[in-house]
C-alpha cells in the first residue's frame, strides 16, 4: 500500500525536475475574506467580507499537454467583519459598563496578515491570443501579526429618564503563533482553486484571475476557519522564447 502512494509522487517529483519552467510572474490583487463561524459564533454575529491586498510572485512549470504547475509566494490580507445580530443584546458589565448600561450593537473588524505558499496545477485552454485556466491545489499560510477594532453601540438612562446612545471604538494588536496568549494560530492550512482569463502577447501574458482559498484549520479554540475570494491581474513573463 505505500508503494503504491509513493509511486506517483516519485513520478511527479522526476517530471518536475525534468520539466521546463516556462515563465515568471507577479499578481497583485483584492483579497474579500471572512470567517467560517461555529454555531455558537453563528448564534450570535454575522459575518461578511473584509477587503484587503494581495501581492504574489509566481513561476510557471510546464508539465507538458497543456498542464503547468504553479508555486506561488504571496502576501495576502485576511480577516473579517463580525456584526452582533439585532435581537442579541449585553448587560453592561459584560463589557465593563454600569450595571445600567445595555449593549445593543457589537461590531469586531480583524485584519490578518499571511504569508501564503499555494502550489497549483494548472489546465489550460484555448489558442490564438486568448486563453483560460481552471486550477487546483493545497497551500500553507503563515500567520503574522494582525489588528482589530471593536465597536460597541450602548443604551443608558440620563436624569430625566429617558434613554440616550452612547458609542465606543477600541482598537488592538492580534497575536499570531502557537503561544497560549497568541490570538489565533500562525499556521494555515488550505485547499485552493482558481480561474482566469489568459491574454497573450509576445513575451509574455496578461491574466484576470479569481481564486478561492478554503481554509482548513481552526484558527483558534472557538473553531474559526477562513474563507477567501481574491481577484487578481497578473503578467507572467515568457521564459526561453
Amino acid at each position: 500500500m505505500k508503494k503504491l502512494f509513493l509511486l506517483p509522487l516519485s513520478l511527479l517529483f522526476f517530471q518536475v525536475l525534468n520539466a521546463q519552467i516556462s515563465g515568471v510572474g507577479i499578481r497583485p490583487g483584492v483579497s474579500l475574506s471572512t470567517f467560517k463561524l461555529n454555531r455558537e459564533y453563528n448564534d450570535i454575529y454575522n459575518a461578511s467580507l473584509r477587503p484587503g491586498m494581495s501581492m504574489a510572485a509566481f513561476m510557471e512549470i510546464n508539465l507538458g499537454n497543456r498542464f503547468t504547475l504553479q508555486p506561488e509566494v504571496a502576501f495576502t490580507q485576511r480577516g473579517a467583519n463580525l456584526r452582533s445580530k439585532s435581537t442579541i443584546y449585553w448587560d453592561g458589565p459584560a463589557f465593563g459598563y454600569p450595571a445600567d448600561y445595555r449593549v445593543v450593537d457589537y461590531r469586531q473588524k480583524e485584519t490578518l496578515n499571511y504569508l501564503d505558499v499555494p502550489l497549483m496545477v494548472e489546465k489550460n485552454f484555448g489558442g490564438g491570443n486568448v486563453g483560460a485556466y481552471v486550477a487546483l491545489g493545497p497551500g500553507l499560510s503563515f500567520g503574522f501579526k494582525g489588528k482589530g477594532r471593536e465597536e460597541i453601540t450602548y443604551e443608558f438612562p440620563v436624569s430625566d429618564g429617558q434613554i440616550d446612545i452612547g458609542a465606543d471604538r477600541f482598537e488592538y494588536g492580534i497575536e499570531m503563533g502557537s503561544g497560549r496568549f497568541d490570538t489565533y494560530k500562525g499556521f494555515d492550512f488550505s485547499l485552493n482553486a482558481g480561474a482566469g482569463l489568459l491574454f497573450l502577447l509576445e513575451n509574455g501574458e496578461i491574466g484576470i484571475d479569481l481564486r478561492y482559498t478554503h481554509g482548513l484549520k481552526n484558527l483558534n479554540v472557538d473553531g474559526l476557519k477562513n474563507r477567501n475570494l481574491l481577484v487578481g491581474v497578473s503578467y507572467m513573463h515568457y521564459i526561453g522564447q
